[in-house]
């Protein structure tokens, strides 16, 4: 048996293990600091057309099967303003159409401190996840941007820290 801590627990989703939507998807980017060469895989969402970018998580049996927040770690190349990330989710059991309807997603703003710095933004309000969320599920969540922020530059995100609840120390 593993025993893990109960409470709750994050899981880090990068950018580049995301998808972007075939319809109004974020475009792939990635940037290279200038001086130590740091990588960054991003998906850029514009500021003007509604992009999303979706991922998937199945979650271990000791998820309490309940609500979910996300924080985003996010930059931009130049620029001023707020972003409004914004998280949704579907859980789909065995049987399940994927043609599933995402939940009422919840939101995170920031504010572009400077241009190419690490950002992190506030934890979300819970994100109630759409379906009937049970074990051994697979959660579809979709990231967008809300382009009525004021952000005028497309938002880069890198990823986000995804943090859900665990009520059973064990996942055998």
């Amino acid at each position: 048996l593993q025993h893990v801590g109960v409470g709750k627990q994050t899981v880090w989703v990068p950018a580049g293990a995301m998808v972007a939507r075939t319809t109004n998807g974020a475009a792939s980017g990635t940037t290279e600091s200038t001086t130590n060469d740091v990588m960054n895989k991003t998906l850029d969402f514009d500021t003007s057309t509604s992009e999303g970018a979706q991922f998937t998580v199945a979650f271990p049996k000791g998820w309490n099967e309940g609500t979910v927040t996300f924080i985003p770690y996010w930059t931009a190349a130049s620029g001023s303003g707020t972003v409004i990330w914004t998280l949704a989710g579907v859980a789909l059991s065995n049987d399940d159409a994927i043609d599933t309807a995402f939940g009422t997603s919840q939101s995170s703003s920031d504010t572009l401190i400077a241009a190419l710095d690490i950002h992190v933004g506030p934890e979300s309000s819970a994100i109630t996840i759409a379906g009937t969320p049970a074990a051994d599920d697979i959660v579809y969540f979709q990231v967008t941007r809300d382009v009525s922020d004021t952000l005028g530059v497309d938002a880069k995100l890198i990823g986000i820290k995804l943090i859900y609840t665990i009520d059973s120390n064990v996942d055998d």
